[in-house]
Order: structure tokens, then sequence, then C-alpha cells
């Protein structure tokens, strides 16, 4: 069995922070009124949903630490070695008349988080967790995870978008 090394989850993180520190948040600005930087919470599991590395940055919003880790959950709870489904996708699947509707209410215990920033993590064509990224937009949390999960992606055939020949998005 595969599984997520110390050094594994280190090098997300890093790659997470480094994306964070370069990415334009979308809600701050400095006392001049000049945009900043992002600041987030960015939190790995294990193929189990159990943290095994969490990082935050300084002044995030204390509220994010759990959306982060709940969207790491859904990406490794809804992912598997045979498909690989995004918290991005998730909230596709759960709309309205979508085959996922209302999954959010059945999962409440852990949390299940339906909008971008959450993306599972595979070594050797193996689900080995996932990375939740939770901080000052979804969109600026997406391309952060995207970056902390560079090395530990999905093999491309199984990804939700290539399976359902693009209608679901994996990513934005």
């Amino acid at each position: 069995m595969v599984k997520l090394l110390e050094c594994d989850v280190k090098k997300i993180i890093v790659q997470a922070l480094d994306a964070a520190n370069a990415e334009d948040s979308l809600l701050r600005i400095d006392k001049k009124g000049k945009k900043t930087k992002t600041k987030m919470h960015v939190i790995v599991v294990d193929r189990g949903g159990r943290v095994v590395g969490q990082e935050t940055m300084d002044d995030a919003w204390m509220g994010s630490i759990s959306i982060a880790r709940a969207k790491a959950f859904t990406a490794a709870a809804f992912s598997s070695n045979e498909n690989a489904l995004s918290t991005r996708s998730i909230g596709i699947l759960s709309q309205p008349g979508q085959p996922l509707w209302q999954i959010g209410n059945s999962n409440t215990a852990e949390g299940l988080i339906e909008f971008p920033g959450g993306l599972p993590l595979y070594k050797d064509g193996e689900l080995v967790g996932a990375i939740g990224v939770s901080g000052d937009g979804v969109d600026q949390d997406e391309n952060v995870a995207l970056a902390g999960s560079k090395g530990f992606e999905p093999a491309e055939p199984i990804r939700i978008d290539k399976v359902t020949d693009g209608a679901v998005l994996y990513t934005g």
C-alpha cells in the first residue's frame, strides 16, 4: 500500500505556501488600498481523512481552518484509485437534479465542502490523501491547492472531467 510520507507532506505544504505567497487576495488590501497577498490555511489528510499536515499563515481567518479540513476530507472521501473528484466537482454534482443532490446533508459528522479548494493526492497511481486550502477566495484556494498537489496529481483518465467528457469540471 502506497502512503504519504512525511517528506511528501512537507513538499505539498511548502508548494502550497509558496503559491499562496504569490497569490493576490480577493478580499485584502493594505492601509493604502493596495492589493495584498492571500492568507490561507493548508491541510493535508491521509487516505483515511486523518490530518497529517497543517500550516496556517499569519493573519489567516480562523473560520477557514475547519473549511480547509473539510475540503481535504471531501476530496479524499469521494475519490479512489479509479476516480478523482475535487471539491469543485462535488459542488457541481450536488446541485439540484444532479446525482449527488443533498449529499452534504447526509455527511455532517466530518463536514463536506461543495466549492473549490480541495484536491485528491496520488502516488504511483494510488489515492494517498488530499489537500484542502481555505483563505481569501475559492478561486485563490483552488490555485494554491493545485500548486500544492504538484507531483501528486491523479492520472488524467480518472479525473472526473475526463470520465464525464467535460460535463463535470475537475478544476476551474
